[in-house]
């Protein structure tokens, strides 16, 4: 049998479709929050990103945050398959990061550098965050309950923004660069 371009294209799509449908598993059901074991993280470790996780995206009047949508079982997903190099990375951050007394505290300091990562505690932040957003954003909590998110309809005229005008706080600091 001859492997043609056609057959390797097909199976590519259908290994990606099951890896995609894998990873979106991390917050569905309540079926899956019994059988998940982890492969990669610790109790303890899980614990730690539970922990700044629920402080990065708490609970809000339309979502559970981070904790509702599992994102320790999607960080421990992709680092499950992860390089040893990028295991040892969230290893090492994790472990600094237990330590921790104060989450607000630790985590202000690191956001500081956000955008120019000075040291492996400043790298391990941003990936932390990265791998928290991506997690929280693809469940079912974040995109549907947080975000809204109706599906791929056609609107035949868009309402716009309905809700409250943005406010600054006396304190407010960006946290992402201006353009």
């Amino acid at each position: 049998m001859k492997f043609t371009r056609r057959a390797a294209l097909e199976l590519s799509l259908a290994l990606w479709a099951r890896a995609e449908e894998q990873a979106h598993q991390h917050g569905s059901t309540k079926e899956n929050a019994a059988v998940y074991r982890f492969r990669f993280l610790g109790p303890a470790e899980v614990t730690t990103i539970q922990r700044f996780a629920a402080v990065m995206i708490p609970p809000s009047g339309r979502s559970g945050g981070a904790a509702a949508a599992h994102v320790s079982r999607y960080i421990d997903h992709i680092l499950a398959s992860a390089t040893p190099s990028l295991g040892r990375q969230w290893r090492r951050g994790l472990a600094d990061w237990a330590k921790a007394k104060d989450e607000d505290k630790l985590l202000g300091k690191l956001a500081v550098n956000e955008f120019a990562p000075k040291s492996r505690e400043d790298q391990f932040f941003v990936l932390f965050k990265s791998a928290l957003t991506a997690g929280f954003y693809t469940s079912e909590e974040g995109i549907l309950q947080e975000l809204g998110y109706q599906g791929m309809g056609f609107l035949r005229e868009f309402p716009g923004y309905q809700g409250e005008e943005f406010v600054k706080p006396a304190n407010y600091k960006p946290l992402l660069r201006s353009i």
